[in-house]
């Protein structure tokens, strides 16, 4: 965010203190030193002083700015999407673990691969990092263990209600069991096996779907950076 008439006010994911504001001052000045690293999505060594209302850069060297990611538009949507999920999940100086790595790791994989589905997999491990694991092994109702067929998915309590429950309370819409068994993967660290299974095209839609609708669920806000990643898709 633009501030005074040459300072930039930045939201950043630091491994150390969480989601933190700085400013970066005089970054907007042609002959500043610093604003070359710092766009969004790169990741930087930084120098920050604390004052007394924000941050203050006074150095920064870039370890990976990404340039795959930064040229492609398609690419640039995925990060906006997986950095806005990741901003409004996050309270400000609020250290989770993992969530920088995850994060950074996310940007990896949109660098080299930009596959739609993977996304699924930085959503999930950015809610789960947060405190919002959706329950995916038993009913979050009845407790018994979740069997193959007739499941349901509830995004507003976040799990699996099994086919008696569902016919009991009435709510949640169906979870096939190839996504169960996709989700759990997921949950239990399987990431390299999931990357050389190819999913049907109706898995992906499925998940992308469901989980987009929990996440809101979670945040009670729609997505902004959704729709302008689904726009590109279209393009």
């Amino acid at each position: 965010m633009n501030f005074g008439e040459a300072d930039r006010i930045l939201t950043i994911l630091t491994e150390r203190f969480g989601k933190i504001k700085a400013i970066a001052k005089g970054v907007r000045k042609i002959k500043s030193k610093m604003a070359g690293s710092l766009e969004p999505f790169m990741v930087l060594e930084m120098q920050l002083h604390e004052g007394k209302t924000f941050f203050i850069v006074t150095g920064s060297i870039i370890q990976n700015e990404f340039p795959e990611l930064h040229k492609n538009l398609s690419k640039t949507s995925q990060a906006f999407y997986i950095g806005e999920i990741a901003d409004k999940l996050l309270q400000e100086n609020q250290k989770v673990n993992n969530v920088f790595q995850i994060f950074c790791d996310a940007l990896r994989e949109i660098e080299n691969s930009g596959s739609d589905f993977l996304l699924r997999i930085y959503e999930l491990r950015i809610i789960e990092a947060a405190g919002f694991k959706p329950e995916f092994y038993s009913c979050i109702h009845c407790k018994n263990e979740i069997t193959p067929k007739d499941n349901y998915w509830d995004s507003i309590e976040g799990g699996i209600i099994c086919g008696n429950c569902q016919q009991r309370f009435h709510h949640g819409k169906r979870i096939s069991d190839d996504l169960i068994k996709v989700f759990r993967l997921i949950d239990k660290g399987q990431y390299e096996i999931l990357k050389k299974i190819k999913l049907q095209k109706e898995i992906e839609a499925e998940a992308e779907v469901i989980l987009k609708e929990y996440i809101e669920s979670i945040l009670e806000r729609e997505i902004r950076s959704e729709k302008f990643m689904r726009m590109i898709k279209k393009s």
